[in-house]
């Protein structure tokens, strides 16, 4: 394994501004992207919730194939390259993306095994004002003081954006100290957690939960965890919003 250079994507819809009314998927997906079970899966998420943004992690692409999503814009921030595939975070959308940067950790999981990535992508409303997306795998295996330094690099880069914000992924809360840390994150950058009324297929490690997805000046109109049948060991979350 080794560390990717280069982000992957196709941009096919740049003439075109993000609805008023959204909605997003956020899961990951455990590497499983090439596997039948999940395509038709997610197939049937994107026909019955009309979902207008993914924000995937870990996915797994092979380097030799295009990557299907349906009429998806996208863009695949890598954080591993191995000789036949690429994995990483996926944001696909069904609007212009203004710009896109990607933030690999600074550190190491386990000091000297593989980064973590991050996705910031910018996608404009009909006003001309702009929503800022990050889509976060974050890292696991450091210290705690890690972790913060990590959510403090990524509050550093967007803390100057002053319109609507979300903000999701796996955050890898999995003690109460990285709960803390990411409250703090969430709080500094004025983010409200979506909250499920049902949380029973909410990924929880010792009680806590580790994915989610943040937001500031939107409305929640829906939100749901939805049972994957366990194709992945997370389940995928669906908000949606109005702007």
């Amino acid at each position: 394994m080794f560390k990717p250079n280069c982000l992957i994507k196709l941009l096919k819809h740049q003439e075109e501004v993000l609805k008023n009314e959204f909605s997003i998927l956020c899961w990951n997906v455990a590497k499983l992207t090439l596997n039948n079970s999940y395509k038709k899966f997610i197939d049937t998420l994107i026909q019955n919730y009309d979902l207008d943004i993914l924000l995937l992690q870990e996915v797994k692409k092979s380097l030799s194939n295009e990557l299907y999503l349906h009429d998806y814009s996208y863009i695949l921030s890598p954080n591993i390259e191995t000789k036949k595939h690429i994995f990483g975070v996926l944001s696909a959308f069904r609007a212009s993306c203004e710009n896109e940067l990607s933030l690999l950790t600074k550190k190491q999981e386990f000091s000297y095994a593989t980064h973590k990535i991050s996705l910031i992508t910018h996608h404009k409303f009909s006003n001309n004002k702009t929503l800022l997306i990050v889509n976060l795998h974050a890292i696991n295996f450091v210290r705690n003081s890690d972790f913060k330094n990590e959510l403090d690099y990524i509050h550093l880069i967007i803390k100057s954006h002053y319109g609507a914000m979300i903000v999701a992924g796996d955050f890898n809360t999995w003690n109460l100290k990285r709960v803390q840390y990411l409250k703090g994150f969430a709080d500094d950058l004025g983010l409200k957690k979506v909250e499920f009324s049902d949380e029973s297929n909410l990924k929880k490690v010792f009680t806590n939960s580790i994915d989610y997805i943040f937001y500031r000046e939107l409305d929640v109109t829906y939100a749901e965890v939805i049972d994957s049948k366990k194709i992945s060991d997370h389940n995928p979350i669906i908000a949606k919003f109005r702007y």
